[in-house]
């Protein structure tokens, strides 16, 4: 540990640990917070098709909410989430953003989906509000300006490891790619067709669904007709989930692999015993590191379950947006400041820090679904 994470503030260091509550500097419980509330506000799928993604999200960022007021808020104070509901529609999550700034006055907003938070990115600058962004992977968000950061790492950088390992690890140098019609699944699937392409792979067919479609037997037949080994799908737990069952049903056989949007339980319940192998590539943490258990025990403890790919990550913002209001103060242009100066942040997915274009960079871990749960692949 260097000394600029010693200097971080103490509550943070505990959780890490695994701490539930933290202990004061003569192992004392700390006071919960009281007063009036730091508040943070929250944008997520809370009704629509995703909201069993907007649900997981939730409740990472409430543990950490809790967890940090436990311990003693910010110089006692405590922060509050003000959760809104993008139904993961752009226009909505303009209104919720607009509703969040300008009507309740909150200085920093959490957001995620790549289709809800591109036009948000306006709004951010327009009114200096920082934003962080989770999960949402567009590599446009490098162009989102001083205000946009994101803790999760962009498509530019995952997409090429996956090809990577596909060629590499996996040996499959021949595949077809299906991804939704959305920006989402245009960008993702365009970057690692280039990825593959340039590491020698080839391409043998792409096919484009509906986002929300539920039959994908045609093109999914015209997909097997290639007979390739390894299948890439870019969509979403509920419409991959659907792809794979199908593709059984079909009698269509390949490695099928994809990245981190399909690590949802609710995947494993659509695509049945059809969902066994599928690989998932995308930024995870070290299972075996000492503060992931620690986590994962609080997170089982709160909520009778383990946690899912992103919950992790808001868990994370959360508390990325304490530290900068502890550092910064309860401004926009302090927050957004104390963002930047964050160093070596010791989150429970790894130790984080903003580049240059307010991106973090973590390096990308790959799971197979077996047994009804996401199993890492060990090197």
């Amino acid at each position: 540990m260097n000394k600029r994470t010693i200097r971080l503030q103490s509550w943070v260091l505990a959780m890490v640990a695994g701490a539930v509550v933290a202990m004061g500097p003569s192992g004392a419980r700390a006071q919960p917070a009281q007063g009036e509330p730091y508040r943070i506000g929250v944008i997520l799928p809370m009704t629509g098709p995703t909201a069993d993604y907007g649900s997981d999200f939730k409740k990472g960022a409430v543990l950490a909410e809790e967890e940090i007021n436990a311990s003693g808020g910010i110089k006692g104070r405590p922060i509050q989430l003000v959760i809104g509901d993008s139904k993961n529609q752009p226009k909505d999550g303009v209104a919720e953003f607009k509703r969040l700034v300008e009507i309740d006055k909150i200085p920093a907003i959490i957001s995620t989906m790549t289709g809800v938070i591109l036009p948000q990115f306006a709004l951010s600058a327009e009114t200096n509000t920082p934003m962080i962004c989770v999960g949402a992977i567009t590599p446009e968000i490098r162009k989102g300006g001083p205000t946009v950061f994101s803790n999760y790492p962009l498509a530019d950088d995952e997409e090429r490891e996956i090809a990577e390992y596909a060629i590499k690890v996996l040996g499959y140098k021949t595949a077809a790619v299906v991804y939704e019609n959305s920006s989402y699944g245009k960008t993702l699937s365009s970057i690692f067709i280039e990825a593959y392409k340039k590491l020698g792979g080839t391409i043998v067919d792409e096919e484009v669904i509906e986002k929300g479609g539920r039959d994908f037997r045609s093109q999914i037949t015209r997909v097997g007709a290639q007979k390739p080994p390894l299948i890439v799908a870019y969509a979403y737990y509920a419409e991959a989930g659907l792809i794979l069952r199908q593709a059984a049903e079909l009698g269509v056989k390949a490695q099928f692999m994809g990245h981190g949007s399909v690590q949802n339980k609710a995947f494993g319940e659509i695509a049945g015993s059809a969902a066994g192998g599928f690989i998932s590539g995308s930024p995870h943490w070290d299972d075996d590191a000492p503060q992931v258990k620690a986590f994962i025990e609080r997170y089982k403890t709160k909520y009778g379950t383990g946690p899912d790919l992103y919950g992790p990550y808001f868990y994370d913002a959360v508390r990325m947006f304490a530290a900068a209001i502890e550092k910064g103060g309860y401004t926009k242009e302090g927050i957004r400041k104390g963002l930047k100066e964050l160093k070596d942040f010791p989150g429970v997915n790894g130790v984080m820090n903003f580049g240059p274009d307010n991106v973090v960079l973590l390096p990308a871990r790959f799971v197979r679904f077996e047994g009804g749960q996401w199993v890492p692949i060990k090197k």
